[in-house]
């Protein structure tokens, strides 16, 4: 790996990533007042609403989760961590983005086919300040509140709500735009932010790492206002093993990556940073018109770059990534434009539903002689998100892929867990039934597997008429069946983004 980026080119990098502190909006909360009443009016005939509801709790524990139908397998244990935004509200106001929302983690912690559970509200350097003034004090990626304090970079706006990585005895809470938070992977105590070197202190680290077998790890951390990634290497000892500076990559708003046995793919979509808006998020413009650029790099040596185009397309999302035989590279996305997170996202904070156009599956090849295509673009059961694969595969024409699926008529969220046979395009499902939305599932693997798909699905959903978070265990091979187990919270957390298991 390249390891020719000098401090001084990091410290610019650091330097142009603290830009972000620049966008501070200019004027005062204007219509989050009226936002909050709108949610509060309208929750009342919503019952969905629920999921977009602040946590009961800044702390929430549960010694033993209720066991609502079947029984735990014998030899699944581990903890089951997930991350999303989860305080919408302080003075009075309520935010304008769902993105904005202050993170919490959640620890399932799977042991002698019981499960504990807590839940507890990330300790940012903004959610202490905030709370300690009991209002907003700084502008939010979506909300636009005038800065009461100093913003000295990204981490000043840090809400560490996206997504976790377990990491050496601690959990890592991830967000887009700035440090990882350390967490205490027990008790979920904040233990500060995450440096992986001095000059690195304040960057970036996305909310998608992916992990190779031997343990490696790969991120990225983008700044969009300057056309750069930098892309990380971390050793299965959770220390940096090198970074790399990838400029003129588009600022398109780019969440997540694709990794091969070979490559990194990162695709810029049609969402890109503009000149002006009153949030950093307002800077963001739909160009339909657009292509998608497709940035390659070889693991091996990151200066090896190839770059594609793609039709107009937003994702947030991306399924696995292989090489075939012919030297092509392959990957699926969950597709569509930029409707939800523009329009969808803010009339939820709202407790309204704006229906917007849903994502499908695209299977999408970078071929060896330049070109790029997207092959074919599944919209059987109308939604396809949150693609999860067996980790063994990575890299590999993996057969199956999971997602949330199957949504709603007039409501947000998606009732299924749906299960995808790449080979024959047949696609089974486990629904939930009309009063759940169901979250993201995680494939792990069953000890002695015998086969790709031979594994747990692992998930939640919420219940709306018990009004209580769910955790599901379901068989990955025989997915249509009934769920392996239900256990149930004494209490509702707000849907969230991201998971990791921890065996």
């Amino acid at each position: 790996m390249n390891l020719n980026l000098t401090r001084r080119k990091t410290l610019q990098t650091l330097a142009a990533s603290a830009t972000l502190g620049a966008f501070a909006g200019s004027k005062a909360f204007a219509d989050e007042l009226s936002n909050l009443q709108a949610y509060t009016r309208f929750a009342k005939n919503n019952p969905w609403a629920l999921g977009w509801r602040s946590a009961p709790a800044a702390d929430l524990t549960t010694p033993k989760m209720q066991l609502v139908s079947g029984k735990m397998p014998t030899d699944l244990s581990g903890t089951f961590y997930r991350n999303g935004p989860a305080l919408f509200e302080r003075g009075g106001l309520r935010l304008n983005h769902w993105f904005d929302g202050d993170g919490m983690v959640h620890a399932y912690h799977i042991a002698d086919g019981n499960i504990s559970h807590t839940g507890r509200m990330v300790r940012t350097e903004k959610y202490l300040q905030e709370q300690k003034a009991g209002r907003y004090l700084v502008p939010a990626f979506g909300t636009n509140i005038k800065s009461q304090t100093a913003v000295t970079g990204p981490d000043s706006l840090n809400v560490a709500n996206t997504s976790v990585m377990p990491l050496n005895g601690e959990v890592l809470a991830l967000w887009e735009g700035g440090s990882a938070y350390r967490l205490d992977d027990s008790s979920l105590e904040t233990l500060g932010v995450k440096t992986w070197a001095a000059e690195l202190k304040g960057m970036p680290f996305s909310a998608h790492p992916k992990i190779e077998q031997n343990g490696t790890i790969w991120n990225f951390g983008q700044d969009p206002f300057a056309n750069r990634l930098i892309v990380y290497k971390i050793a299965a000892n959770g220390k940096l093993a090198g970074m790399h500076l990838l400029r003129d990559v588009p600022g398109g708003m780019i969440h997540d990556f694709c990794m091969t046995k070979k490559h990194l793919i990162f695709v810029a979509p049609s969402f890109r940073i503009t000149n002006s808006g009153a949030t950093i998020f307002d800077r963001y413009q739909w160009m339909p018109s657009e292509s998608q650029r497709v940035v390659v790099v070889e693991k091996d040596n990151l200066d090896n770059r190839y770059d594609y185009e793609l039709p107009p397309g937003f994702q947030f999302h991306f399924g696995n990534a292989w090489e075939d035989k012919q030297g092509n590279i392959r990957f699926t996305a969950c597709m569509s434009d930029s409707e939800f997170v523009e329009k969808g996202t803010k009339a939820l904070m709202r407790g309204q539903y704006i229906k917007v156009k849903h994502a499908a599956l695209s299977h999408i090849v970078l071929r060896k002689n330049g070109t790029a295509e997207i092959e074919k673009t599944s919209h059987q059961r109308i939604v396809h998100e949150f693609p999860q694969f067996n980790a063994q595969m990575s890299g590999l024409n993996a057969r199956y892929l999971y997602t949330v699926g199957d949504a709603y008529d007039n409501a947000p969220g998606q009732t299924s867990v749906l299960k995808h046979d790449l080979k024959s395009g047949k696609i089974t499902a486990h629904n939930y039934g009309a009063q759940s939305i169901s979250e993201e599932h995680l494939f792990i693997q069953r000890p002695g597997c015998l086969g790709e798909d031979d594994g747990w699905l692992i998930g939640t959903s919420l219940n709306l008429k018990t009004k209580a978070t769910r955790l599901n265990i379901l068989s990955a091979k025989h997915l249509e069946d009934d769920p392996i187990a239900v256990f149930e919270l004494p209490y509702a957390v707000p849907l969230g983004f991201h998971g990791a298991w921890k065996s």
